[in-house]
């Protein structure tokens, strides 16, 4: 009978305190990720602040190594939206950490290896990897895969040369969208229609007005930040679709809003120099 009582109260407790209070079925396995999230939102402001430490103090390094630290916590924070931490599922997280990583590592130690060498490699690899794993189905394989190309481009985009020798001109332009972003996310601007508009012209906007203060052409400038803007609206609206399919994610908190806006700023950067939109400005 007491135990009975006790069991009673402690579901009470659970529900009211916890599950309702955060707005979490009734899965233990939810709320772990939840407090996960919320661990690596701390690093990504440190991170970002990093970034802002790094522009006073004219460190590249430190600056690289900020960026490519937001790209992984980005995908950890993708990947346990759909893999369970709590069970052995974890090394596929670790796993895919590390193939992202290793644009970085690789690149590093040998800078004339071919990035489409390495990405068709790793995603072998990869491919390799799942055929031997559990409880993985085809619409989370897609994820993965969709995910860890995109981080592993960025990684490797961000060590190259064209990234380093702007790295300044693109540290001012992402601290302002945080700030900007930030400001109107509190503002609940992403829950409403203007939200496309918004991150379209907000892109647009800081792009061009840190660009006219460099020698670089007119039309270049306005050709680059529209279609710069034009890809951000588009990664980030994919980005929050993706998420409200997750298994493990019953609530998006402002804070995704904001990284998921500036990461697929960071994706247009890469697509608009690889499609050579712009000619001169990187």
């Amino acid at each position: 009978m007491l135990y009975s009582r006790y069991k009673t109260t402690l579901n009470v407790v659970c529900n009211n305190y916890i599950i309702n209070f955060f707005n979490f079925q009734a899965y233990p396995s939810k709320i772990f990720a939840r407090m996960f999230q919320i661990q690596l939102r701390y690093f990504q402001y440190i991170l970002s602040l990093a970034i802002f430490v790094g522009v006073l103090i004219s460190s590249k390094p430190l600056i690289t190594a900020c960026f490519v630290g937001l790209t992984l916590i980005w995908l950890t924070e993708m990947l346990i939206g759909q893999f369970d931490l709590k069970s052995e599922q974890y090394i596929i997280i670790l796993t895919v950490l590390l193939l992202s990583f290793s644009s970085v590592a690789i690149q590093s130690i040998f800078s004339d290896i071919n990035q489409s060498s390495l990405l068709i490699v790793c995603l072998l690899v990869s491919f390799v990897y799942f055929l031997f794993q559990r409880d993985v189905n085809i619409y989370k394989l897609g994820n993965v895969f969709m995910l860890l190309v995109l981080t592993f481009l960025i990684n490797g985009f961000i060590v190259r040369n064209s990234f380093q020798e702007n790295i300044f001109y693109l540290s001012y332009m992402y601290l302002l969208l945080l700030f900007l972003k930030t400001f109107a996310t509190y503002l609940n601007i992403q829950f409403s229609n203007f939200q496309f508009f918004f991150n379209f012209f907000i892109v647009s906007i800081v792009f061009i007005g840190i660009s006219s203060f460099y020698s670089f052409s007119t039309i270049d400038i306005f050709l680059a930040g529209l279609t710069t803007a034009l890809f951000t609206t588009f990664f980030n609206f994919m980005f929050v679709k993706i998420r409200f399919e997750y298994e493990l994610t019953n609530q998006l908190s402002n804070q995704i809003y904001i990284f998921d806006f500036l990461f697929a700023f960071l994706i247009s950067l890469y697509f608009v120099d690889t499609l050579n939109v712009v000619n001169g400005l990187f």
